[in-house]
């Protein structure tokens, strides 16, 4: 069965199939490994190749931005076999019970499943992402450390923040891929458009391979695992039947784009004179720390009693330690020739010359840094915030304007509510509180000393244009993950979000994956559908 090329796919072929998987990202390689060694026939499709594609990527992910909002600069989207796993930092989070539920004071809130029916999935999501001491996301299993015992019985919580230890999951996952008997991997392949038979069931998608020739794809279960941007873009994209698009009845695919505003370097601890104690008090709440379950980190959070009380969203704050020596030129030098070797490219030779002499003149202060001997003189709080679900905040497409596989571009218009800018200054006020029990008065926020609004980013976590509801008119899919007025469609991944709360979305990504592969399986076994032989009779030769 293996991972294939499209470019052994004839133009116009029909393949066939049980279940197709459009994406094998996070959502679509958790769906392939849990269908694997089944009965179930399945192709998951990928847009990209084994390898990445950096001028198809600059092509089909351009987005055009509305409004002045500030975009993250940090890659996230990826299009070769991976998906965006290949650019993932790999932090795993747990949403929180209030995550879940209706608040009166946040519109749109609350999710038509219970956040316990994902405890029976949590062990296979934490299996499949190499999630180590998953049972650490209880607080009360840690040794006690400066950090736990300088903010307990105050007025914020502290919870914990894992990495995973399968962040590339393409590369994880391609030797059971290569060896599948029932999963085909077909790689080049970019859905183009779902194809809506005179009944409302998915009869089919059009696909786009090497060259432009396109072929299609039928199968009884169609699952769109392409990610929280591409989700909605190719249910908005086939538009020859509904002519507002797929699931698209009430106008809400694409709308309530969320995120998670994040602010970066709003306040600051001004480390030089603080006790070793003090500085130990808050050593947890580094970005990245090796802790007593592996990499680990522990963030700020509002009890939700607090939440509730005074209508908060639902936010943390973490930070991350800086030494003088990371702001001098030599260290920004490295990181511009780290990035050029990363694969971003160099502009010309000049710019190489330039940062290796720049570097070589700071070697001191960069061996500092390389042999650990460099003291940290500043902590830099990092605010990572819920977003409020708002009907305005939202992508929309151009269908006049495509892309180099017909897909039409994407603009989005992000919205961030007064409500997540007043549960920030909220937290800057309680961590500012929390750090002068334990006698820290240098902290300065810009956020608690201005009158200006600061800059938020977004952290590249799209969520929510395809929303999880029990009713057509509140979002696109049920509570089984299937788009409402399709029986036979699907859909995987944050889109299905109705609300993000402030932690990292793959966890929960993976989970609901399993969980609807569970299902699908079910759905498989009482229709009576089966044969790997078929199968066989439809797949493309072997590229060459």
């Amino acid at each position: 069965m293996a991972i294939r090329s499209a470019r052994g796919v004839a133009v116009d072929e029909i393949l066939t199939t049980d279940i197709c998987v459009i994406g094998s990202g996070a959502a679509g390689i958790t769906l392939a490994r849990c269908l694997d060694g089944s009965n179930t026939r399945v192709i998951m499709l990928e847009a990209g190749g084994l390898k990445r594609d950096l001028e198809a990527e600059a092509d089909s992910f351009h987005i055009e931005q509305v409004g002045d909002w500030v975009s993250n600069p940090i890659e996230e989207r990826g299009r070769w076999l991976g998906g965006s796993t290949n650019l993932w930092f790999g932090r795993i989070a747990l949403p929180d019970a209030i995550d879940f539920a209706e608040r009166p004071w946040v519109p749109k809130s609350g999710w038509p499943i219970e956040l316990s029916e994902l405890d029976k999935w949590y062990p296979k999501a934490a299996s499949i992402l190499e999630v180590p001491h998953f049972d650490s996301f209880d607080l009360s299993t840690w040794p006690m450390n400066e950090t736990i015992s300088a903010f307990a019985g105050g007025h914020v919580e502290l919870q914990p923040f894992l990495w995973s230890g399968a962040q590339d999951m393409g590369k994880v996952a391609k030797p059971l891929l290569e060896r599948s008997r029932n999963v085909m991997t077909l790689t080049d392949a970019a859905a183009q458009e779902l194809i809506v038979d005179e009944s409302s069931r998915v009869d089919g998608v059009r696909v786009v391979g090497p060259g432009g020739r396109t072929f299609v794809v039928r199968a009884s279960q169609f699952v769109l695992a392409a990610g929280g941007i591409e989700n909605p873009r190719l249910l908005l994209a086939s538009n020859e039947r509904f002519e507002a698009g797929i699931g698209n009845q009430h106008g809400n695919v694409g709308r309530y784009y969320l995120d998670h505003p994040r602010g970066e370097g709003h306040g600051r601890i001004d480390l030089r004179g603080l006790t070793q104690k003090q500085r130990d008090a808050i050593a947890f709440l580094d970005e990245r720390v090796d802790g007593p379950f592996g990499t680990t980190q522990l963030r700020l959070v509002f009890p939700e009693v607090m939440q509730r009380s005074e209508e908060l969203l639902n936010h943390s704050l973490h930070g991350y330690l800086v030494c003088d020596e990371q702001t001098s030129a030599g260290f920004g030098s490295y990181k511009r020739l780290r990035g050029h070797l990363g694969g971003s490219g160099l502009n010309n030779g000049q710019d190489l010359l330039r940062d290796l002499v720049e570097m070589g003149r700071h070697a001191p202060e960069l061996a500092r840094l390389a042999t650990g001997r460099a003291t940290p003189t500043k902590f830099v709080v990092v605010d990572q915030m819920e977003h409020e679900p708002d009907r305005e905040s939202r992508m929309t497409v151009d269908h006049r304007n495509l892309d180099r596989f017909g897909l039409p571009r994407v603009s989005l218009d992000w919205r961030i509510g007064e409500s997540t800018r007043r549960s920030q200054h909220r937290m800057h006020e309680l961590f500012r509180d929390a750090i002068e029990d334990i006698g820290i008065t240098s902290f300065s926020s810009d956020v608690l000393d201005s009158s200006d609004e600061v800059e938020l980013i977004d952290m590249k976590h799209p969520s929510g244009m395809t929303r999880m509801s029990v009713s057509a008119a509140d979002g696109v899919v049920d509570p089984d993950c299937r788009v409402h007025g399709i029986d036979n469609l699907f859909v995987a991944g944050s889109s299905t979000f109705p609300t993000s709360g402030h932690f990292n979305p793959t966890l929960l990504i993976v989970a609901l994956a399993v969980r609807l592969a569970r299902h699908l399986s079910e759905l498989q076994r009482t229709s009576g559908r089966s044969t790997l032989r078929q199968q066989e009779q439809s797949l493309p030769a072997s590229p060459h």
